[in-house]
Formats: structure tokens, C-alpha cells, sequence
């Protein structure tokens, strides 16, 4: 056991030769040039003691060829030193290699079809970005093969080699290879599937950030056109704005991690009845809560629908005010009517509305009571027939002018 966890561990760190953990793809090709170099010096071992075994006479020139294979075992700690000059010795001294053992054993040993893949294992492991590293590679493996073919056809004189032999050899190149090959192609494909895991789950990130910062249809005409600009004009909207009553003297006092987690409760709450009104939540202002109807795309009820998200947050409201010592209030106020709406910027994409309507729906709930929802005589004539309303007379809403506004009372019975 001993011997064994020997040679593992010297298996193991023969591996990490190189590996830093400083990128992902530079540790990759790290460790994929450790394994072509350790098997190219470790085959010729092998085939030096066929010699031995076939005929102990060849072993010297063969032996002499199996040194120079058995560099490849160096190689990893030569490319530590030289990026450039390991990747152009290791080649070159397989080119040498074949070039001997052409010359010894002549065409039909079938050894051409090693030097075939050098240049795509040198691919691998240096990468696409060192082209002419690449190219100086593909043009001496070139010319080592067009020379071991054409000018080693017969075996050395002083070599003995039959058909026998030769079809051996022929075979165990072709199994070589192939090993290399699917080596290559399985290193490859393990890459591949995991980028593409990583960008799918990416993607899929990306998608849901996409549609938690702008409508669902906004996003998907900003992915069929990225460069276009959105600008709609809407000819009905519902616009709601809430408040929290007294929420900066409120947060002076608390610390921050309570002031934020304050918010993120009642705008949690808020989000999920927008929801479950169909409503587009605009965005929040501080303490203050926006959501819309009829956007992006009209729909024909929109003041009826933030009728109801109102009501229900003054009971949601209403319920929460138990848990917190100074208790809860919001203001709310609504209008309705024509709007412009749009996505603007360019890093951080925000969509949003524009006109007379949003900035008295605004006025509505600046200007209006603790606990109560004031809505103005266009969104009351929308609702007359379904609510309940309480006048409030006239109010002087600064940049309007005298507006004549009611409080929602409630559905009626």
C-alpha cells in the first residue's frame, strides 16, 4: 500500500505541475498539457522493453529515440520557466523522436499518425490567442512528416522487423491516437458542458433580474431590439401613490439594519398585492410606494383595480400597525388618466411614467390625511357606481390649482 499511495501522490502533484487556481481555463490547459506529457514519456518506456523482449540488438538506437520521448516528462517544469519556449521544445522533440524511430522502423510502422495530432494538443494547451505559436507548431510537424514518409519507406538494415511487427506497431499508433483523441474531445466537451451550465444558470439569473426591473413585455421588446427606444403613449392610466405617515423622524431614531427592514416588510406586503391585482408596481421613493394600471398595456378597468389595491393596503396596514410600538399609517392618493411611459438609461434600465396624471396622483396623496385615500372627481366618476366616497371640498394643490377631491370610503354593500 505504501508503494501505491506513492505513486498516486507522485501521480497527483505530477498533475498540479503549473496550477495556481488563478484561472479556471489556464488550469485546464495546465493540467491537460500534464497528462499528454506524462503519457508521451511513459509510452516509450514501454516500447523500449518490447525492444528488449523483440530484439535486444535494435535497443540502442530505438533506446536512443525513447530518450528523447522521455523529455516530455520535463516539459510541464520547462513551460513553468518559458510559456513560449516549452510549447515550441515539446513539439520539436517529438518531431525528432518520430523522425529516429521513421528512420529505424521505417514508413509502414504506421508512427506518422502520432506526429498528426501534435499540433492540435499544442492547441489545446497553449489556446487559440498564441497564433503564431500554433502555426510555427503545424508547419514543423508539416515538414517532419512530409520527410519521415517520403524519406524513411524501409526499416534500418540493421533492424529486425517483420509484418508481424509492423502491424503491431500500426495498430498500437492508431490506438494511441485515438486514446489522445478522445482524451482531447472528452477535456473539450467537460469544458463545454460546464461553461454552458454556468451560462445557462447566468442566463436564467440575468432573465429574472431582467423582469424583476422592468414589465414582462418591456423586457421581451428590449431583447428582440435592444438599441430601440420605449416610449408609449398611454390613453387611460390609474396611478397610486402611498406614503408612510411620519417615517423620517421614525427612521432618525433607528439604526439602519431596523429602518431598512422596517421598509422591506410594508413594501413586501405591498408588492404581493400588487400582484395579486394585476398592477404594475412603478417604484418606491424613499418611504413612498407607486404602482400603476393599464401599463404597459391598457386594460379596462385600471381605476377599479387600484381602488381595490388600495383598500386592501389600509387593512394590511391596519393589521401590521400591532407589531411596530409607535404604530402604522399610510397616505394614499390616486388619479387617473393619460400618461406617457418609457424605459430610460442605459446601465441600470428604469421604467417609468410621465404627465399631469402621475403628478396629481402625487398631489392626492401629499395632500391628503393619515389613514385615508383621496382620489380626485375623474377617478370617483370611474368608481361612483361600485364605492362608497366622502367629499372633502376643494384643496389647493400647489402647480394645479384648486382641485376638488373625495375620500374612498369603501365597496359598497
Amino acid at each position: 500500500m505504501t508503494v501505491l499511495n506513492a505513486i498516486r501522490d507522485g501521480f497527483t502533484g505530477y498533475m498540479e505541475i503549473g496550477r495556481d487556481g488563478s484561472s479556471s481555463r489556464r488550469d485546464r490547459a495546465r493540467y491537460v498539457r500534464n497528462i499528454f506529457s506524462l503519457t508521451a514519456g511513459l509510452l516509450p518506456i514501454i516500447y523500449a522493453l518490447g525492444f528488449v523482449i523483440y530484439d535486444f540488438q535494435g535497443l540502442w538506437p530505438a533506446s536512443l529515440a525513447m530518450l528523447l520521448l522521455c523529455y516530455q516528462l520535463a516539459n510541464p517544469y520547462v513551460v513553468q520557466r518559458s510559456f513560449t519556449l516549452g510549447n515550441l521544445l515539446g513539439p520539436a522533440n517529438a518531431c525528432a523522436a518520430f523522425l529516429l524511430l521513421t528512420w529505424l522502423l521505417g514508413r509502414d510502422s504506421g508512427l506518422y499518425v502520432v506526429i498528426v495530432i501534435a499540433p492540435l494538443i499544442v492547441l489545446l494547451v497553449a489556446g487559440s490567442e498564441h497564433k503564431p505559436l500554433i502555426i510555427g507548431v503545424f508547419a514543423m510537424s508539416s515538414a517532419s512528416l512530409v520527410i519521415g514518409v517520403n524519406a524513411f519507406e524501409e526499416p534500418a538494415k540493421f533492424i529486425k522487423i517483420d509484418n508481424a511487427l509492423l502491424a503491431l506497431l500500426r495498430t498500437s499508433m492508431i490506438l494511441v491516437s485515438m486514446a489522445f483523441i478522445t482524451g482531447t474531445g472528452f477535456v473539450l466537451l467537460r469544458k463545454a458542458d460546464t461553461a454552458e451550465d454556468a451560462l445557462e444558470v447566468e442566463h436564467a439569473r440575468s432573465e429574472a433580474l431582467l423582469y424583476n426591473l422592468l414589465p414582462e413585455d418591456i423586457a421581451a421588446r428590449l431583447k428582440v431590439e435592444p438599441d430601440q427606444t420605449i416610449a408609449d403613449s398611454l390613453p387611460q392610466v390609474a396611478i397610486l401613490f402611498a406614503d408612510i405617515v411620519d417615517f423620517t423622524p421614525r427612521a432618525a431614531t433607528l439604526p439602519p439594519e431596523e429602518v431598512v427592514g422596517f421598509l422591506n416588510k410594508i413594501f413586501r406586503a405591498f408588492d404581493e398585492l400588487a400582484e395579486k391585482h394585476g398592477l404594475e408596481k412603478i417604484k418606491t421613493i424613499g418611504d413612498a410606494y407607486m404602482v400603476a394600471a393599464g401599463m404597459p398595456n391598457p386594460c379596462g378597468d385600471p381605476v377599479h383595480r387600484v381602488a381595490k389595491m388600495a383598500l386592501d393596503m389600509q387593512r394590511t396596514v391596519e393589521a401590521m400597525a400591532p407589531e411596530f410600538p409607535e404604530g402604522l399609517q399610510v397616505r394614499i392618493g390616486l388619479h387617473a388618466g393619460p400618461a406617457v411611459a418609457g424605459v430610460i438609461g442605459n446601465r441600470k434600465l428604469f421604467y417609468d411614467v410621465w404627465g399631469e396624471t402621475v403628478n396629481t396622483a402625487s398631489r392626492m396623496e401629499s395632500h391628503g390625511e393619515p389613514g385615508r385615500i383621496q382620489v380626485t372627481t375623474a377617478a370617483k366618476e370611474e368608481l361612483d357606481a361600485d364605492y362608497e366616497f366622502e367629499p372633502r371640498g376643494t384643496v389647493e394643490v400647489k402647480g394645479i390649482g384648486a382641485v376638488e377631491t373625495w375620500w374612498l370610503a369603501g365597496a359598497k354593500v
